[in-house]
Formats: structure tokens, sequence, C-alpha cells
């Protein structure tokens, strides 16, 4: 069954035949849903039953909601959700308030993960740039803090998460999905800021996110991150996180290979799950190559997906309605009313 490891994406707005055989046939951890794939939110709610019983075990629902430029799910409530940077400028309430309501609809939707918070660094002239509204700021401290209570309100909605993209991307110069960005710095100096919010919040998180950038000054190479041993040992040893990783999609162009090449490279550096954004055929020939290796039913790996499986469990299910997702774009909307006000006012109104 080593579609277990996988997190595979879809084409269109409902199961195709193939994808529905695809599901039966490897039984992947999960799903993640893109825009392509969500038009209203009854039809997203649909799509997640439809998943859920395409196979057993149920694939678990992800998706990548931030807020800002990665948002999901607001165009289908109707509240454009705020980015990180947007609402790490306006206080530690509004980033708090801003992931219980992001959460609160994708539980509703049928999402267990949601891929976030990113705990980047905005650094001058990269992060602050290629991440452009995506970092909560340029000092650890605050992403720290920022990190924090996202954390908090995703778990108070039922939802799981994952922190990425380790150990940092803040310092790339290029896009990973474009290229891959290496990242010259010493590695004392990557301690002490990029990888400071991942040493404080991992064990926070359900899960960790290693990104596609190559960091020369930990692993004297070019190799990117999430097919380095030596990354993954600094995140399981000097860490010490002992849950589950994720690689980037395995899409992006900071890869070099066939998909089968870079899965199996993933697998072999310390990725438990493998996420593949979209192009089952491909993600077909990954799993037949963790096979082939005999890497793709590591036992310490499956024992984590399973930890994870049990803690998705113990959230409560949240039944989709038309009316209660109405008033939850009321309320989203009378939160954004409440951002826009002056601090003043801000204040006088009180935590949403």
């Amino acid at each position: 069954m080593t579609g277990a490891r996988l997190v595979v994406g879809l084409e269109g707005s409902s199961l195709s035949a193939g994808e529905r055989a695809f599901l039966e046939r490897r039984r992947p951890l999960g799903v993640i849903l893109y825009p392509r794939n969500l038009e209203t939110a009854a039809q997203a709610a649909g799509l997640a039953g439809e998943i859920r019983a395409a196979c057993e075990p149920s694939p678990l629902l992800f998706v990548d909601q931030e807020g800002g430029t990665v948002d999901r799910i607001g165009p289908l409530l109707g509240v454009a959700f705020p980015g990180a940077s947007g609402l790490g400028d306006l206080g530690m309430d509004r980033v708090h308030e801003g992931a219980y309501l992001m959460g609160r609809a994708a539980r509703m939707l049928g999402f267990d993960v949601d891929f976030a918070p990113s705990l980047d660094l905005a650094q001058p002239g990269t992060g602050a740039v290629i991440l452009a509204g995506r970092c909560y700021g340029f000092h650890a401290e605050d992403v720290v803090l920022s990190g924090t209570v996202f954390l908090h309100g995703l778990a108070r909605a039922g939802v799981a998460s994952c922190v990425k993209h380790f150990p940092g991307l803040g310092r790339g110069p290029v896009d990973s999905h474009v290229a891959l960005p290496v990242v010259d710095a010493h590695d004392v100096d990557l301690v002490v800021t990029d990888l400071a919010p991942f040493a404080k919040l991992a064990r926070a998180s359900d899960g960790v996110m290693v990104g596609h950038a190559a960091y020369p000054g930990f692993t004297g190479d070019k190799t990117p991150a999430s097919l380095s041993p030596r990354i993954h040992a600094l995140l399981r040893e000097r860490i010490g996180w002992d849950g589950v990783v994720y690689s980037d999609d395995l899409l992006m162009g900071a890869l070099s290979g066939s998909l089968p090449d870079r899965a199996a490279a993933a697998a072999r550096a310390g990725c438990d799950v493998l996420v593949v954004s979209r192009g089952l055929d491909e993600a077909e020939g990954a799993a037949d190559r963790l096979e082939a290796e005999g890497i793709g039913e590591a036992p310490e790996a499956l024992a984590r997906i399973a930890a994870l499986r049990r803690r998705c469990a113990t959230f409560p299910r949240t039944r989709f309605g038309p009316e209660a997702w109405d008033a939850l774009r009321a309320e989203g909307e009378r939160w954004l009313e409440v951002l826009s006000k002056p601090r003043a006012a801000r204040d006088v109104d009180g935590p949403f």
C-alpha cells in the first residue's frame, strides 16, 4: 500500500472514473484541493464526500489556506482573508481570529489538514519579495508569536496544521516553483534566524513541510532540502521533531529528474509524505518506484502517518449546510469590517 505515503491532486471539480480507480487501488494518505477543484462551497463539500467514500481508509483532505495570495477558501465564502503580513501588522488577536475563521470554514467543507502557517522570514530583497505577503515578519521573535497564535486558532477550529518551509525560505533569491533557490548563508546565521521559528514551534504543530531550496551552509552542496538527508537530520536530531514530515510539491521547478526519481530521493532523505499536486499517472509511477526500492512502506514513516490519522480523527466533523455557511460568511464580513477601522476604533470593539 505504497500510496499511503502520497498526497495527490485532482484535475477537476468532481472525481473522474480514473481518479476514483486510483484512490481505490493506491489508497493514498490524502488528496489536496486547489482552486481548479473548488467552484462553490456546496460543490467543494460534495467533492470532499466523494473523496472520502472512494476508498478505505478514507483519504485525508488537505488545503493550502494561508490567506492573502494563498486563499483557497475565501472565494468560496465571499471573504478575502488577509495574508500573514497584513494580519501580523494588526496584532496577535487578529492573527488568531483569522486562523480560527479560516479553520472553521475549512472544517465545514471537509478539510482535515491545512498546510499552514508559513514560518519563513521576510528577508529584505528576497523573502519580502518572493514570498510577498506570506511572512509574519523579518524577526524570528515576531514570526514565533504569530505562528503560535495561528496554530492555536487552527487547532481550536479542529484542523491539523503544518509549519513550512523548513529550514526557512526567507533568504531564497528565486521562487522554488520555478527554479532552485540557493541560500548563501553561514550555518550559524541560519540557526539563529531562519531556523529559530521551527525550533520553537515544530512541536506545537501537526507536521513540518521541508522546502526545495539548497543550503550549502548546512549541507556543503546544492542538494535541495527536501532531498537532503543532512537537512532531515537537522530537523529530526537538532530540532527533535518526531512527527510527520512532508515534502513540498514534488512537481516544482526547483527539482530535476522524473517524478519517480524525485519521490524516491525525498523518501530516502526522510520525507514521510510525498506531495504531488497533479498528474495521477506520474503519482502512480512514484508509488511503483517506492515499492520497487522497498521504501514505500517504511515502518517509522507509516507509524507517524498513522498517528496523524488518529490526531485528525479526534477533531469533530462539522456538517456543511447553506445556513451554517451563510452565518459563517456574515461573521467573516463583520470581522473584515472591524479590520478596516482605524486602530482606535478596533481597540474599542475589542477582540472579534
